[in-house]
């Protein structure tokens, strides 16, 4: 802006309203400028607000992730003793069925001796009855005994006579 020239210089009424106006293009900027800041601080208390939710959720995440290890390791471990008792009792099972397998053996083998000695016996005792058939002489029959077959009509009839 161009002032007017005086004697002594500008005139002062358009300086002072030139300065008026200044000072209040000046307080509009300065109250432009206040509203922006509050409009940034209350974006930037929201930002906080919102840091401190998702602050929040990441530590309730890490609780949980943290648990979940926890829960991982025990299963782990669990299974790992669940697994070597497993070995230990099929372990267990198949040195009781040895020793079972072994004893049947034992007694299979035992049954079978028997088996041979009284099949041994058994011909001996065989033997001897056919050697005391041979020796037995033969009678001639009897002719006055004849064998009668008594029947239950038979019986009928002499218990009726």
């Amino acid at each position: 802006m161009k002032f007017s020239k005086t004697l002594f210089g500008f005139k002062p009424g358009e300086v002072i309203s030139q300065i008026d106006n200044m000072e209040n293009e000046h307080q509009e900027k300065i109250n432009a400028l206040n509203s922006e800041i509050e409009k940034i601080q209350a974006e930037l208390h929201k930002a906080e607000e919102k840091r401190e939710d998702l602050q929040k959720q990441l530590n309730s995440y890490i609780e949980k992730e943290n648990l979940i290890a926890e829960v991982m390791v025990t299963a782990q471990i669990n299974a790992q003793r669940i697994e070597e008792q497993a070995r230990e009792r099929a372990r267990h099972m198949l040195e009781n069925t040895e020793e079972e397998l072994k004893q049947k053996l034992h007694e299979l083998d035992f049954l079978r001796i028997k088996v041979t000695r009284f099949k041994e016996d058994f011909r001996e005792v065989l033997d001897n009855y056919r050697v005391s058939l041979e020796k037995v002489r033969e009678e001639p029959e009897d002719q006055s005994f004849t064998p009668t077959l008594i029947t239950k009509e038979n019986r009928r009839h002499d218990v009726s006579s």
